[in-house]
């Protein structure tokens, strides 16, 4: 049985989404897959007991039968941080090696999903290089490139992995399209330099980075006034209509598979909406806008939310959601599936874990 931690410099750096994919290629090739998060940090009640939602929506989505208690061993939970400053001893590396016992025993590859950053659990001794050495693995490390900086934190991240040996590559994602020349030529030279593998590197892609309607309808607590039926559509990016409404309507077309965020009581912005096509239309201060709006998005099959909260907060809502949205859907995994295929080495990917795809 093969394992591999998959581990990043910082949250929402696209773990979880490379676990799924790998996890759903090498399925499709044939090897049976597990998966854990030994340490849930994304908390949710599911039916009474604490789950971790990422594990959750993994485990859905490549259909492991294998018990939540055992995917998610250990919840990070304000009790669980206080003990650790009081220095109370737990039970955590027997409950670790227990759910892995468990998750492996019948697997040809199990994946791990780190938590948070790479140092994130060093205070209860669950830092991603703690947890690979207690379980005799290695790491496949997972960085955003956002800037050139992230080559700083990549050499950071292997002061803190400490052996060299315990790392077998590096994944570059979200690298922007302006940037990509810049990192193929100079950054993955530099890095395969200083003795780290670069099994490829992954742009920027809008589906991703997207959230559908039901999630922010979720996320914001909003009502639903119109268009029920359409909160499966995905939404891209979000503008703010606090503009005169002459320029409303180009800024609107400028942005395809948007919401427009703008007060209740600017109907002359959501009529431009409207006329606009935008994906959805999201009302802030809970006032409600007129029927004339109201039947003009129904007609065009837009969805109108209501939210209690006001422009500036829901702004910040929707800045959390977009291209932080957990990947529950279909539709992103093919997504996913489609990108690693194309940019990563696969079978280089298997050979370093130590498994050979059988197709």
């Amino acid at each position: 049985m093969a394992s591999i931690l998959i581990s990043s410099s910082e949250e929402f750096s696209g773990k979880s989404s490379i676990c799924m994919g790998l996890g759903r290629i090498f399925q499709e090739s044939g090897l049976k897959v597990g998966y854990m998060k030994p340490v849930g940090n994304l908390l949710i009640d599911v039916h009474g007991s604490l789950r971790d939602e990422d594990s959750e929506g993994i485990r859905k989505l490549l259909g492991i039968a294998d018990p939540g208690k055992y995917i998610t061993p250990i919840h990070l939970t304000d009790s669980l941080i206080d003990d650790a400053l009081r220095g109370v001893e737990k039970d955590l590396d027997e409950r670790l090696i227990e759910a892995y016992s468990v998750i492996s025993g019948d697997k040809d590859i199990v994946f791990i999903e780190g938590t948070g950053g790479i140092g994130g659990g060093s205070m209860y001794g669950l830092s991603d290089p703690e947890i690979a050495s207690k379980l005799g693995t290695r790491i496949l490390l997972v960085t955003r490139f956002d800037s050139i900086s992230a080559v700083d934190r990549i050499l950071c991240d292997m002061r803190i992995i400490g052996n060299n040996e315990m790392l077998i590559g590096l994944i570059l994602n979200e690298v922007p399209a302006n940037m990509e020349d810049r990192v193929s030529e100079l950054v993955v030279p530099f890095l395969e330099k200083k003795g780290i593998k670069v099994f490829g590197m992954i742009h920027e892609d809008d589906t991703l980075r997207s959230v559908f309607i039901s999630e922010i309808v979720e996320d914001l607590h909003a009502e639903v006034l119109v268009a029920p039926d359409k909160l499966d559509q995905l939404v891209e990016h979000y503008l703010v209509g606090a503009m005169e409404v002459g320029s409303a309507i180009k800024y609107f077309r400028r942005q395809p598979n948007s919401a427009v965020i703008t007060g209740g009581d600017r109907a002359d912005i959501q009529m431009a909406a409207i006329e606009s096509r935008v994906k959805c239309l999201i009302l802030t201060g809970n006032m409600r806008p007129s029927g004339a709006v109201l039947a003009s998005a129904e007609e065009a099959g837009i969805p109108v939310i209501l939210v209690r909260g006001d422009t500036m907060n829901t702004i910040e809502r929707m800045e959390h959601l977009i291209g932080h949205a957990n990947i529950k859907q279909q539709v992103k995994l093919d997504k996913v599936i489609e990108l690693i295929n194309s940019n990563l080495d696969v079978p280089a990917i298997a050979e370093s874990i130590g498994v050979k795809l059988k197709n």
